[in-house]
């Protein structure tokens, strides 16, 4: 949680939590959000999580060559780190990086970043390969019931916090489409995975994207959510009854939970 609260404050936000993502009113004020999807939304690779300090420690240098202080606790929410052990691994990793130079094996200690390391936040944070930073997988049944939810719920909802959304039905190719989606799913910073007809398809797609250590938002029809697959029903879905109440839900997740 202070992870969270530490990346919402550095971008001008302060956010208010409710016990689950399930439970926000519909005037609940804007940057509010369940734990439970913070929780889901915490990095689970160890690169991702090596990034997300390395772009904290850039947003709270104001200067070249600025020391930052890094205190004794065991816990820095700064550098993503839970205890002592993970803090000391964060240090030394940049160190060994060459991206930050300063005594990494005692603490309390002073780090700065080098110039190497204030360039990789940079390409971090602009997005080096854009398509990663920008583009979202949709994973769904391509059943033509739900054509509305795709044009007037995901894509909406996708592309009013700035991604872009790409259906793999909808991309023109040569090759065969596992490919294609295999390469398409690489790309992309997060996926949208809506499990209203339980297509399998879906489940090995976002099965993938986990197994990347990316972050899958799962949506599903309120009404199906019963018969979900006892390994993903556990997941905090984002529920929903027409497109539009699926817009507004997914976006609100989107905000709350992907780092931009």
């Amino acid at each position: 949680m202070a992870v969270y609260v530490v990346e919402q404050n550095r971008r001008g936000n302060t956010p208010t939590f409710y016990s689950s993502q399930r439970s926000l009113p519909s005037d609940a004020p804007a940057g509010s959000v369940g734990v439970d999807a913070v929780i889901q939304a915490f990095p689970v690779s160890v690169g991702e999580r090596l990034d997300r300090a390395l772009i904290n420690l850039a947003a709270v240098t104001k200067r070249l060559g600025q020391i930052i202080q890094i205190g004794a606790e065991v816990h820095n929410p700064l550098l993503l780190a839970q205890d002592g052990t993970e803090v000391f691994f964060v240090i030394q990793q940049f160190a060994h990086e060459g991206y930050v130079k300063g005594d990494t094996h005692l603490l309390p200690t002073g780090i700065s970043l080098t110039a190497k390391g204030l360039n990789r936040a940079a390409d971090l944070q602009r997005g080096l390969f854009s398509a990663l930073n920008k583009q979202a997988f949709v994973a769904m049944s391509f059943n033509k019931s739900l054509d509305t939810v795709w044009t007037d719920g995901l894509k909406l909802g996708i592309e009013d916090c700035g991604y872009t959304a790409l259906r793999v039905d909808a991309k023109e190719h040569n090759e065969d489409i596992c490919d294609v989606i295999i390469a398409e799913i690489r790309k992309s910073k997060f996926m949208v995975a809506d499990f209203t007809d339980h297509k399998h398809g879906v489940y090995f797609e976002a099965g993938m994207m986990m197994g990347l250590g990316r972050p899958v938002i799962f949506t599903c029809r309120g009404d199906e959510l019963k018969t979900a697959h006892f390994d993903t029903n556990h997941y905090n879905h984002v529920t929903w009854e027409t497109p539009a109440e699926l817009r507004e839900r997914l976006k609100r997740r989107i905000q709350a939970t992907i780092t931009p």
